[in-house]
């Protein structure tokens, strides 16, 4: 089958990176010419990884138009998820830099976006593995809807930080006056392009751990009889409950304090999650089943 062929199978999930990945560069770029200092005493550090990144995303996109017909439509579910997931992201980070929330509602927001990243890469994994396809397949799924999620925040938070530079020079006028620098606007856009670096890695890292769990969820747990599968999702509702829980008690304690209910809260909420699509087989009876129109 001809590449024009696979292109419509990878549609626009692909072609999401592979634009939202131009457009950031051409953002990154802008920065650096516009506010050199930003650049200057280790800050081109992360503008050559945000470059490099953009980049390697750019390339994943192209590479994967070559990739099987299978694969492509693997790639899709987690392109497709990925786009929900980043239009939810760019909805909470508008949130945080335009209204101001109090320590407990912050962490409920920020554990939220946590919890809805761990069902999303979860849930393209296993309904990747679902129809039938290879665990790796499962992962590349799970990495693709993470590469969507990170470019589309990416785009969005690089736009508005350099289209309301006044307006990002107040929110982060405390690390500003502890940086040492001495030009506002060269802070902010080192603050964006570094932001913008990582999150391009640790996103797609963040996705292949959830989905070697996610993948493990599904052969454990999608074979289970109903009986069974209704007594494991209790357990993980109460999962759920507590690392949310936690997470939230976590917001009252001084800074010093909170590292282990995060972390409770975090796991807590990663395995309750990256099992309810496992369990939801397990309940309808469609373990290892080709599904279509998932």
């Amino acid at each position: 089958m001809s590449a024009q062929a696979h292109e419509p199978l990878l549609g626009w999930p692909g072609n999401t990176v592979l634009a939202g990945s131009t457009l950031a560069l051409a953002l990154v770029v802008y920065g650096a010419l516009r506010f050199p200092a930003s650049v200057a005493n280790g800050g081109v550090t992360s503008f050559l990884i945000a470059v490099g990144g953009l980049a390697a995303y750019g390339t994943a996109a192209l590479w994967a138009r070559a990739l099987s017909p299978d694969t492509q439509m693997a790639l899709r579910v987690g392109g497709v998820t990925g786009v929900v997931l980043g239009a939810v992201a760019v909805i909470n980070h508008a949130i945080e830099l335009w209204t101001s929330l109090s320590p407990a509602v912050g962490a409920v927001l920020g554990a939220g976006m946590w919890g809805l990243m761990f069902l999303g890469f979860g849930i393209a994994c296993s309904v990747t593995l679902s129809q039938e396809r290879p665990f790796v397949v499962g992962l590349l799924s799970s990495a693709s809807c993470a590469m969507v999620m990170a470019i589309v925040l990416i785009v969005f938070a690089l736009s508005v930080g350099f289209a309301f530079m006044p307006h990002m020079q107040s929110v982060l006028s405390a690390p500003y006056a502890a940086s040492g620098m001495t030009q506002p606007s060269a802070f902010v856009a080192r603050h964006l392009i570094s932001t913008a670096s990582s999150h391009l890695f640790i996103a797609p890292a963040i996705a292949v751990f959830v989905g070697i769990l996610s993948a493990a969820a599904f052969y454990l747990l999608a074979p289970l009889k109903r009986g069974f599968a209704i007594a494991v999702a209790c357990i993980a509702l109460l999962l759920l409950i507590g690392g949310a829980a936690a997470i939230k008690h976590a917001s009252s304690l001084a800074r010093s304090r909170r590292p282990p209910f995060i972390d409770f809260g975090l796991g807590s909420l990663a395995v309750a999650l990256v099992s309810a699509h496992p369990l939801i087989l397990a309940l309808q009876g469609q373990s290892g089943k080709r599904r279509s129109g998932v």
